[in-house]
């Protein structure tokens, strides 16, 4: 049965075939019309994925196949339809091959060829898109092992991907954007390459303490080294890309000395520059406006709509609604999903065992424990648990 949020774009100059069609299918789909392929792209481009994307094959200045393509670049998901006059076996393999369509119906179109396509279609839609999700949850799942196993040794460097991360989707939900995916897995992943330098070099590098010109050429390469560990991985191309660029400054400058400038560098990259360096300057009080201001000394590095709408809404007062709900809780009352309020530390020599923002698993609960079995941890830890009532201060013991 069709879902109510399903939506299919048809594109035709012909008033005939944009009625048939809302006769057809109003019942079952939320129908999106346009007569200019332009408009039709517009909406695309600002809108999600429509399960089917139905064109004419003559659309004034383009043709039913170039739009087609033009699609597949926007909206991936969507199974495409032509509606052409040609049944040739030359136009089919035209269409299938460098068009990419879904299927391509002939005219004269009979209800049932247009009721038995848009059905077919529709459902391939859903299978792509429930492929993509499981696969998108297996590797997302994959990627918080990975975290939870390397935030064990490297706890300084893994600690700034929670508050990291509760930025980027609030700066994302302000942007408008959707699909935040690729976003959290680049913010998830941005330590790897502090977590793959050598000590030594990592330890002068925090300390502010001079490098040699070799120590400078392994730190300036830890970007492509992350982009070479990740770029193998499906799904992670795109990530490892941003990963690559995020220290390009929006004028050029940074790592690498080649490459995108301006609006060609990924939003995502850029995004994640920013917020990279407004944890470095306040790793501990997070943004203020001071941490702001201090970015202004480079501030032609930052893509200035997106620095100052990250100004706006990250300066905008506290976390609201169930942001604010704060546990207090002993080692033994931890749960899964709790997100960590304090650093963790260690009861006598206060060393760091789990970064404030991080949100818990079964892994990370039990590496907890065994800390504190062994070495003790500071206890009560204040966590986030969304659940608890607003304004109200629980100590679960």
């Amino acid at each position: 049965m069709a879902s109510a949020s399903e939506k299919i774009v048809v594109v035709d100059e012909s008033a005939k075939t944009h009625a048939k069609f809302r006769r057809l299918l109003t019942d079952k789909y939320e129908l999106v019309s346009f007569k200019d392929p332009d408009k039709a792209l517009a909406w695309l481009k600002s809108n999600s994925t429509p399960a089917a994307v139905v064109s004419g094959f003559d659309l004034g200045d383009t043709d039913g196949i170039s739009f087609s393509r033009a699609v597949d670049a926007i909206s991936t998901y969507s199974a495409r339809i032509i509606l052409t006059e040609d049944a040739s076996t030359d136009f089919f393999r035209k269409a299938l091959n460098t068009g990419h369509v879904f299927s391509v119906l002939v005219a004269p179109l009979t209800d049932d060829d247009v009721i038995t396509s848009l059905e077919a279609a529709v459902g391939y839609h859903r299978r792509l898109v429930h492929d993509r999700n499981v696969l998108e949850r297996t590797l997302a799942g994959s990627v918080k092992l990975l975290i939870d196993m390397l935030s064990q040794f490297h706890a300084d460097a893994f600690r700034r991907t929670g508050p990291m991360r509760q930025n980027a989707l609030r700066l994302a939900k302000a942007m408008g954007i959707k699909k935040t995916w690729e976003l959290e897995m680049a913010v998830m992943l941005s330590p790897l390459g502090e977590a793959l330098l050598p000590k030594e070099i990592l330890s002068r590098y925090r300390a502010a303490k001079p490098l040699t010109e070799q120590q400078r050429e392994v730190l300036a390469d830890a970007p492509r080294q992350t982009r070479d560990l990740l770029k193998n991985i499906p799904q992670l191309e795109r990530v490892a890309e941003v990963l690559y660029l995020s220290g390009r400054g929006f004028d050029g400058s940074g790592f690498p000395k080649e490459g995108p400038v301006g609006q060609d560098i990924p939003l995502n990259a850029r995004i994640l520059r920013l917020l990279t360096d407004l944890w470095v300057a306040s790793p501990e009080a997070g943004a203020d406006a001071a941490t702001f201001e201090a970015l202004k000394i480079r501030g032609k590095a930052y893509d200035p709509d997106i620095l100052r709408l990250a100004k706006r809404v990250l300066l905008d007062g506290e976390l609201k609604s169930d942001d604010k709900k704060i546990t207090l809780c002993y080692v033994r009352n931890l749960r899964e999903g709790d997100v960590l309020v304090d650093d963790v530390l260690t009861e006598t020599s206060h060393e760091l065992v789990l970064a404030r923002g991080h949100e818990l698993t079964e892994t990370t609960i039990r590496r907890l424990d065994q800390y504190n079995r062994l070495a003790g941890v500071r206890q009560p830890i204040r966590v986030h648990r969304p659940e608890m009532s607003e304004g109200k201060m629980a100590a679960a013991v």
